[in-house]
């Protein structure tokens, strides 16, 4: 070992490169590191870790040990409560389970990998299918960096404040809703860093007043970054709902997502297919502008039914530019059919107890 003392910021260093199972980033620079304290050779680590996944603490203490021991250190880690230590020969204990929020009965994530598939017209409409079986529904768009929830709920209104740091959602269509979107101008950028996004959803899961709620809807950003393992690590996510598109280059993609909530233990409650075909509006022939069949292949890969094929209807897109969700602008369409039956389904994977539709303004 080296003559110079070991410092906390040694060791900080010495964590930065070891990552968290199945991520690329680090376990310090996703925030995960709460303490540290040393003691000559001797370094006590506390970690914040996301719930589910028992298999975690034992392989990132094989880890850091290792990293640790290149500079003479012994790491003993304290998890959820619990220590481990190099000496011990028991798995290492669960990570903490993420906390249910006060009033909501059930959380429901929208995934996607990949960019452009669609997700956010999916977790609106599905949201605004919910509320119109008549459960009370929250939508978090979790997409800081490209929010688009204002724009498709058609809404430029903006929280109230609710004292100290809390403040409502903006309710639309019976949807209560909470996007970067709403404190923004249409020119502002959001040029933040991984720790800064994971802040911002974190207040908009706990200072946001939801009230009580059958179900809250996130709309995840595309990836497996921040915005995903904050929300594992805050929130007891009840399901995921994985969208594609049939075209083979969205798929891998996809395909990386399931895996994503498979280590992070969220059950996977179905599969959309977005833009599954073309439907001409002056003919009705259906085109298969993307290919085919890879909503089956997703929904093999995540062990999961494949909820519904959305066609690629020009409708969505024209009523979706002027906030006008398709499953409220033009309930009596196939779309707006298929999101109706995909939110039946989905609320009663989650726990959320669904009636017949009700009409909303």
């Amino acid at each position: 070992m080296s003559d110079d003392k070991p410092t906390q910021d040694l060791v900080r260093e010495l964590l930065g490169r070891v990552k968290y199972p199945g991520f690329p980033r680090d376990v310090v620079s996703l925030g995960l590191v709460a303490e540290v304290h040393v003691a000559g050779a001797d370094v006590s680590i506390a970690l914040r870790l996301p719930g589910g996944r028992s298999d975690v603490p034992p392989v990132l203490e094989r880890d850091i040990a290792a990293a640790l021991a290149e500079r003479g250190l012994r790491a003993r880690l304290t998890v959820a409560g619990g220590a481990t230590g190099p000496s011990s020969s028991r798995p290492g204990p669960p990570t903490a389970e993420g906390a249910e929020l006060p009033g909501v009965r059930a959380v429901l994530a929208v995934s996607s990998a990949k960019g452009g598939v669609g997700k956010s017209t999916v977790a609106t409409n599905l949201a605004c299918a919910l509320a119109r079986l008549g459960l009370q529904v929250g939508l978090l768009d979790a997409d800081v960096y490209g929010p688009s929830l204002p724009i498709m709920m058609g809404t430029d209104a903006r929280p109230h404040a609710a004292g100290g740091n809390r403040f409502h959602p903006v309710e639309r269509y019976g949807v209560r809703c909470i996007s970067m979107g709403f404190f923004l101008d249409e020119t502002s950028p959001v040029i933040w860093r991984g720790p800064m996004v994971a802040g911002l959803v974190r207040q908009f899961l706990n200072d946001c007043v939801w009230g009580e709620l059958d179900v809250l809807v996130i709309d995840l950003p595309p990836g497996t970054g921040d915005a995903q393992l904050t929300l594992a690590q805050q929130v007891k996510i009840d399901g995921a709902v994985i969208v594609t598109t049939p075209q083979e280059v969205a798929l891998r993609d996809v395909v990386r997502g399931v895996a994503m909530f498979r280590q992070l233990q969220i059950p996977i409650v179905g599969v959309i297919e977005n833009m599954s075909l073309f439907v001409c509006p002056e003919c009705g022939d259906e085109d298969e502008i993307f290919g085919r069949g890879g909503g089956d292949m997703v929904a093999r890969a995540a062990d999961a039914p494949l909820l519904a094929q959305i066609p690629l209807d020009v409708r969505i897109r024209e009523e979706g530019d002027h906030g006008r969700p398709i499953v409220l602008a033009a309930p009596e369409t196939k779309p707006a059919q298929l999101y109706l039956e995909v939110a039946r389904a989905v609320a009663a994977r989650v726990g959320a107890a669904a009636g017949p539709p009700v009409a909303h303004a």
